[in-house]
């Protein structure tokens, strides 16, 4: 009986393996000819919100493991991008293969524009995340504080060192309204620093900034000394030597996830396919998040160099974000004199 037993275990063992065996061979060889059908059709053109520096890095890393496949790269802010995309729909003739936006809230407007598509990994990514059908967090913001290193400031280490009196007229701020990833910001400061965070920022008297690259080039010539700042904007200025450090403030991290997904008649199928599934593998996360300066939420990313275990991220509840989005960004273009 023990032998028999130990003889129906191998046989089991042995049909698991040739069971695990024939799936790997299987998805190689899918893996395989979208490789070659996506090769064939040799381009595509991804419509994007995100910073084009980093967007142009993301694709160099792609090209290194595809480099028979040429990626166009559209970029516009968030707003403008909607405009463009629900332009195009109107007119029937939608330029891209891939949209990736920074606004879940603009999405809404046009997502029935995408393909069913889900990553062989959809199962790493978070379900609070999977709100809006067939789009993926391909890239994820993060805000952090950055300081001028060679000014002497006092660094802060929380966003409410912000407020101090200290860094009166010192602290840069972008606008809320600049794009999904500024909204974040300004969402996360309201609910989770305090709620009157705003007014006594603004009673600080920020230089205020269109945009996050901008605010990081202000550190850096010393218009402003301290502020927050898009990780991909001033990670990759600290590795190329700028007099700028970066502080993982101890309340956490507010970040966006973008809204990437390929576009329902997209001109290029199989190459958007194939780049959405790059961009989301573990490959494709880590060079965002080790290149880019960026963050991930799929399970077992790296994080961004300096920052540890103890780093917090915030991601924002989707309802509230679009529900909140009007009002709140009112408020604050009040509260900060925006107009």
């Amino acid at each position: 009986m023990k032998t028999t037993t130990i003889s129906i275990r191998h046989g089991a063992m042995l049909a698991i393996l040739a069971s695990a065996l024939a799936a790997s061979s299987s998805h190689a060889s899918d893996d395989k000819a979208l490789q070659q059908a996506a090769e064939k059709e040799g381009q595509l053109v991804v419509y994007t919100a995100n910073q084009l520096e980093s967007e142009q890095d993301l694709v160099a890393q792609f090209n290194k493991e595809y480099p028979n496949i040429k990626v166009e790269i559209v970029r516009a802010p968030g707003g403008r991008l909607a405009t463009r995309i629900e332009t195009e729909v109107a007119a029937g003739k939608l330029g891209a293969d891939v949209i990736d936006m920074s606004d879940r809230g603009l999405v809404e407007g046009f997502k029935q524009v995408f393909a069913d598509y889900s990553p062989p990994n959809a199962d790493k990514y978070p379900d609070s995340l999977k709100d809006i059908p067939n789009v993926w967090p391909k890239t994820v913001w993060g805000f952090v504080i950055a300081y001028n290193a060679a000014s002497g400031v006092e660094p802060p280490t929380s966003w409410a060192d912000l407020t101090k009196q200290k860094y009166h007229g010192k602290v840069a701020t972008v606008v809320a309204n600049s794009g999904g990833s500024t909204w974040t910001r300004a969402l996360f400061e309201r609910k989770v620093v305090s709620d009157d965070y705003w007014e006594k920022l603004a009673a600080n008297k920020p230089v205020l900034y269109p945009s996050g690259a901008p605010a990081a080039s202000g550190i850096v010539r010393g218009e402003a000394l301290v502020g927050g700042v898009q990780s991909n904007s001033v990670i990759p200025m600290v590795r190329e030597g700028a007099p700028i450090k970066v502080v993982y403030p101890k309340e956490g991290i507010p970040v966006t996830a973008s809204v990437a997904g390929i576009v329902k008649d997209s001109k290029h199928p199989n190459a958007a396919r194939l780049f959405m599934n790059w961009a989301l593998s573990e490959k494709g996360q880590s060079a965002w998040v080790k290149n880019g300066g960026g963050f991930s939420v799929m399970e077992g990313a790296p994080l961004p160099e300096g920052s540890d275990a103890s780093t917090r991220i915030w991601i924002p509840d989707s309802k509230e974000y679009t529900t909140l989005r009007n009002d709140w960004l009112a408020q604050w273009n009040k509260i900060f004199g925006v107009h």
